[in-house]
């Protein structure tokens, strides 16, 4: 999918720069005319040109074109950086464990969830210094999907922020993620990570994306905790060994 997406995009992109060329050189020769019109003594001659100007709206033209292409261009961008993000994101070529940056891991992650983040959430990033985890890519991509997505449904209809955290604590790197939802009674924070417990609508959830998150930071010889107050917020912090997958095997 991502081979058939870049290669249009790519000529898509490449047609766009000739475009931007070739609307420069039109712009430049429509000025020598104008210049050789204004410099015509010729009333009767100038008028058609000038109405014919002003009727087709030239000078708009002129002025939006150059900004119409960069839009495009900088949406051509966006599309390539998606498919970019989602072969990171899916890491279809690391069934093996692998050492990868948690930070790049996230941001990739974010940009995946992003539809479901901006309406509802500010989204704030405090990465810090830490070093790279032997883990399975893909897998974590999973778990840190579930969180994000979780705690833009814990705002609800109120719109709130979510902040994102990695540090290094001895040999183990944290990420946590908070968000200033409805939080969670303590009966629910007790059974959060229980197969099928869910506290969404009928339909909206099944109950096993905690349950499924909980059981890859295990295997990873990790830790996922949870604080929350209702009313509040909440975050989860999720605790990897620096070793991660390999360690725990």
């Amino acid at each position: 999918v991502a081979h058939e997406i870049n290669n249009p995009m790519g000529f898509i992109t490449s047609n766009l720069g000739s475009l931007d060329k070739y609307v420069s050189r039109l712009s430049e020769f429509i000025s020598v005319i104008d210049q050789s019109m204004q410099d015509c003594g010729d009333a009767e001659l100038k008028a058609p040109v000038l109405e014919a100007r002003k009727r087709l709206k030239i000078d708009r033209i002129l002025d939006d074109a150059h900004q119409l292409i960069a839009e495009s261009q900088d949406g051509a961008g966006r599309v390539r950086r998606i498919v970019q993000d989602l072969k990171s994101f899916s890491r279809v070529d690391q069934a093996e464990t692998a050492l990868i940056d948690l930070n790049e891991a996230l941001e990739t992650t974010i940009n995946i969830a992003w539809n479901e983040i901006k309406y509802v959430a500010e989204m704030q990033r405090e990465f810090g210094d830490i070093p790279k985890v032997q883990c399975f890519p893909q897998q974590l991509n999973q778990v840190f999907l579930n969180l994000l997505v979780n705690a833009a449904h814990a705002l609800g209809d109120t719109r709130g922020e979510i902040m994102v955290r990695t540090e290094q604590e001895g040999d183990q790197v944290l990420v946590k993620f908070s968000d200033t939802g409805c939080g969670m009674t303590d009966e629910v924070q007790r059974r959060i990570f229980e197969p099928f417990f869910t506290t969404k609508e009928v339909g909206k959830g099944t109950g096993l994306g905690l349950s499924i998150s909980y059981d890859i930071i295990k295997k990873h010889g990790g830790s996922i905790e949870v604080q929350s107050e209702v009313g509040r917020g909440t975050v989860f912090t999720v605790r990897l060994p620096v070793a991660g997958a390999e360690q725990a095997d």
